[in-house]
């Protein structure tokens, strides 16, 4: 067949191309015109930028022609050969966004997404999928555990093993709200849930159908006013394998409810929303639980978490990125041999696990290989053992790893793994010798949680510690726009305790928003550990009363809770999330009230939300135009 290559074409110049039949032959035939050079989006630096709609409204993108991009981490997932392009876009304040390439010209596509400085690297990889949308092709669901407000990301798209081709791609966040919940829908062998589906109702508002279609995973978000009623209820509809369904209501980096597999029927959850986020689970590395005294410990996987902790580049032997497991932590106070056993409830359930370290300081996910690490296909007890020889086994290997020798001070990371994914129980059994203990009592403070809470003042945060030894002072921590944590104050400790201690710090000055909090334990040595962080809402008083007059024909007015001198951006959003009307302007000092025009808006719902000079959320409020 025909092929012709041009390289005098000139820009803006109109061109004709003339097909026939050879020998006067007639009938349907495919032709294509692309552009023989590398796609501008073939390497970070030239990545287009992905503008974040309230629902997926894809483009189509082309990767022919695409080289490679080296010096940045593998992607962990689906076959890389190569060719592939690259997108970038903005975190928002609400931390949530869902990237998805529907099937296309390309059936076959993955993607990966990165953080870094600037588009010259350093690159670390956040995450990556071949197959958990909808016709097997890439779906990925970013929360405020993996983005950070303000800041830029890049995402990496290639075809498996290297094949190039149009594909179709959307980027999509949350609406503008207080804060918003995120429904997690999940079918384990991705077909759906056939007419199955989860109800949602926010206030007086309609209730609303959520579904998986034909994917691994599915979200919808779910925006809340504070002191909204959120109720949840499941219908099996007659159809869908209920023992492949399961579903998550997550806010911020905590649980709110989850059920499944085989999901109960009927209202299933009702809470008053109040915009403050869980604890976080044992499911994700980020709350990990900490094991003292070498206790016995158990539990029962039943989820998978809220983040995919496991990558390429620290897996080892997990190939498969197993996600139902629960992680734990643990530091030895004097050094020796480490072993345990993990006993299954059920012996013919498959546990495996993971361990990481040492590390002088613990930070989730791991971003290393483990020490050791037993993926061994064989069901029953499982674990550490002094009679083992290998630190790594596979699906083919021993359930035995060998056992460690640690030191005092070290820190270390322990997953445990349901690879039936059966969420029946395990209890793990320590056996310490040649002087080996986890014995907390002999670090600087046995820390029992960080809380936090909006007040009349700022925020409170409070804390307390089972035990102290040789603790100087808990400097408080707040993370500040570009992500990075600033010291806002301190309190003293006790120093030395064998009694459960309670401390409290006011954050007078907290920011508008989400303010993301930790502490810093300081001991009498200087050295220092960082707690797991908190966010906590605060919502300025910015404007008294509602908008008015609504309905309105011409113009909205609100009146300032304060007279202040500040430049705000004040946005109209219509009712399906898109922007219909921006503009930046500075509030003179002595003025209470502010006006805006509206007499080019169709009538209908609208919604205002006004942000300050740095972006943060300072007021949002509905009016209707007529």
């Amino acid at each position: 067949m025909s092929l012709i290559l041009s390289p005098s074409i000139i820009p803006g110049n109109t061109y004709y191309i003339r097909v026939w039949g050879y020998g006067g032959a007639f009938g349907s035939f495919n032709i294509c015109a692309t552009n023989a050079g590398p796609p501008p989006n073939d390497d970070p630096c030239g990545a287009i930028s992905l503008s974040l709609t309230s629902t997926c409204t894809t483009d189509t993108y082309s990767s022919m022609n695409a080289t490679s991009t080296t010096s940045i981490p593998a992607p962990d997932c689906g076959t890389y050969s190569g060719n592939d392009v690259w997108f970038s876009f903005v975190a928002p304040a609400s931390g949530l966004v869902t990237i998805q390439t529907p099937i296309a010209v390309m059936t076959n596509l993955d993607m990966a997404v990165y953080s870094a400085s600037s588009c010259s690297g350093p690159f670390t990889l956040i995450a990556c999928d071949a197959s958990s949308g909808p016709g097997s092709m890439p779906f990925m669901t970013l929360t405020p555990l993996e983005l950070i407000a303000g800041q830029t990301y890049y995402v990496r798209v290639w075809g498996n093993y290297g094949t190039t081709g149009l594909f179709d791609l959307c980027a999509n966040t949350a609406p503008i709200a207080d804060c918003v919940y995120v429904l997690r829908m999940f079918d384990s062998q991705g077909d759906g849930w056939g007419s199955s589906n989860v109800s949602v109702q926010v206030g007086a508002g309609p209730a609303v159908s959520c579904t998986n279609t034909n994917s691994d995973q599915e979200v919808a978000y779910i925006p809340v006013t504070t002191g909204d009623l959120i109720q949840l209820a499941y219908n099996t509809g007659g159809s869908g394998n209920q023992g492949e369904i399961s579903y998550i209501l997550q806010l911020q980096y905590g649980m709110a409810y989850s059920d499944g597999p085989t999901p109960g029927t009927g209202s299933r959850y009702a809470a008053i929303a109040d915009c403050q986020s869980a604890p976080p689970l044992n499911s994700d590395c980020y709350g990990h639980t900490a094991i003292c005294n070498a206790q016995p410990v158990g539990s029962n996987p039943s989820n998978t978490g809220l983040t995919a902790d496991l990558n390429v580049n620290n897996r080892d032997c997990l190939g498969s990125n197993e996600r139902q497991g629960t992680w734990y932590s643990f530091s030895p106070s004097a050094g020796g041999t480490v072993a345990f056993t993990i006993a299954p409830t059920n012996t013919n359930d498959d546990y495996d696990f993971a361990i990481w370290g040492p590390f002088v300081s613990l930070s989730c996910p791991p971003r290393v290989q483990p020490m050791r690490c037993n993926y061994s296909g064989t069901t029953g007890n499982t674990g550490l053992a002094t009679t083992a020889s290998n630190p790594s086994e596979s699906a083919s290997g021993s359930k035995w790893s060998s056992a460690m020798t640690v030191a005092a001070g070290e820190y270390y990371i322990l997953y445990i793994s349901n690879w039936s994914r059966s969420g029946l129980a395990f209890d793990l059994t320590w056996q310490l010798t040649n002087g080996a203990s986890l014995d907390c009592t002999l670090l600087p403070v046995e820390f029992l949680g960080l809380n936090g809470y909006p007040v009349p003042e700022g925020i409170n945060l409070e804390w307390s510690t089972a035990t102290e030894h040789n603790s100087s002072q808990f400097a408080v921590e707040r993370m500040n726009a570009q992500g990075a944590f600033e010291r806002i104050g301190a309190v003293a400790a006790a120093g030395a305790s064998n009694n459960m201690n309670s401390y409290a710090f006011l954050d007078e000055q907290p920011l508008s928003g989400w303010n993301h909090y930790r502490l810093m334990l300081i001991d009498m040595d200087g050295s220092s550990e960082a707690t797991d962080a908190v966010a906590v809402m605060h919502r300025s008083e910015f404007v008294n009363g509602a908008l008015y007059p609504d309905p309105a024909s011409d113009k909205i007015s609100f009146q300032l809770a304060n007279s202040i001198s500040e430049q705000v951006t004040l946005s109209i959003f219509d009712a399906s999330g898109r922007l219909t009307q921006r503009e930046t302007r500075g509030l003179g000092e002595g003025s209470t009230q502010v006006t805006m025009m509206v007499d080019a808006l169709d009538p209908g719902s609208y919604v205002l939300v006004v942000d300050d000079r740095a972006g943060s959320f300072l007021y949002t409020g509905r009016f209707m135009v007529e």
